[in-house]
């Protein structure tokens, strides 16, 4: 019995290392382009002092990890440099949850970047900037920033109403990007303070094809006045609802430019390093989405359309 479960525990994980070592012999490198000097995630030096009390500090080291165990190679994409265009030899462009706006020109440029056929990921939160420039009417979404809020399916952390923040969803759609997360609906994942995508209208009678991969539960409310209760009255009523947490969106091909791909996250904190205990008490790090990245990021590098590795 020991032997079988010692297999059952084991396999997984080391079907996982043969398949990651395979992606980096058999694949050239690729490059992955971070934003940076917006306060985001993977940029904490460039929070403004001012906003460093509001914006908690987060780690992604499991985040860089799996980039590298894709085989991407991690580089920086300063304001001046973006500004300038994404570089000819990106893979994907990620934008991961800045404090403060990008300018202008530089949502042009991923909105240009994105017309040639480029890949994004880009993961939002409430207690950043909520605007997507330009990428608003490519991409047809827009960002709410008030804080998914549930008081029926939520994680119990400190016995008080602040708990209903960590809001769990089941509610996956069949996509791509979302292949292991649909494997484990019964589980589901959690939502750490998370904002909602909302739906604008395409403007152009050949729009990309956009799918809502992740949805919240039907018991949660978007907490306007952010006092986690429901409240049905008053100048912004709330109302419990499915909200959409993640959208994908693939453009059609122009010629022989290829359509582009992107993928929009309500919820920068599922990418983020996660600290746990397990059950001897031993503490870990985990992402609170599980392999949503590593499918996400597999999907935006259109994988799907090539050979796959198993």
């Amino acid at each position: 019995q020991n032997i079988q479960h010692a297999r059952k525990r084991d396999l997984p994980r080391l079907d996982a290392e043969v398949s990651m070592s395979l992606v980096k012999l058999l694949r050239e490198k690729r490059k992955a382009y971070l934003t940076s000097g917006h306060g985001e995630i993977t940029d904490r030096n460039s929070v403004p002092p001012d906003l460093r009390g509001r914006v908690p500090e987060r780690r992604t080291t499991l985040l860089k990890q799996q980039l590298g165990d894709l085989n991407f190679e991690v580089k920086d994409l300063a304001p001046a440099a973006l500004e300038a265009g994404v570089p000819g030899d990106a893979t994907i462009v990620m934008v991961l949850a800045p404090t403060t706006p990008l300018a202008a020109a530089e949502w042009a440029a991923l909105d240009a970047y994105a017309k040639r056929g480029g890949g994004l990921f880009i993961a939002l939160d409430p207690k950043g900037d909520p605007e997507l420039g330009a990428l608003e009417q490519t991409l047809g979404l827009k960002f709410n920033p008030s804080s998914i809020t549930d008081d029926v399916s939520y994680v119990k952390q400190r016995g008080t109403v602040t708990d209903r923040r960590f809001a769990v969803t089941s509610q996956f759609s069949a996509h791509p990007s979302t292949t292991s997360l649909a494997r484990t609906v019964g589980q589901g994942i959690v939502l750490l303070d998370s904002g909602a995508l909302e739906e604008l209208p395409f403007m152009k009678p050949d729009p990309p094809t956009r799918t809502f991969t992740i949805r919240s539960m039907v018991s949660s409310f978007l907490d306007h006045n952010d006092n986690y209760q429901l409240d049905v009255a008053g100048p912004k009523p709330e109302k419990k609802q499915r909200w959409n947490i993640a959208a994908a969106i693939e453009g059609g091909a122009l010629g022989s430019t290829p359509g582009f791909r992107a993928l929009v996250f309500a919820d920068a904190d599922l990418f983020a390093d996660t600290l746990t205990r397990t059950g001897t008490g031993r503490a870990s790090v985990m992402m609170v989405s599980g392999r949503l990245l590593v499918d996400s990021l597999r999907w935006l590098a259109r994988e799907d359309l090539v050979d796959p590795i198993p």
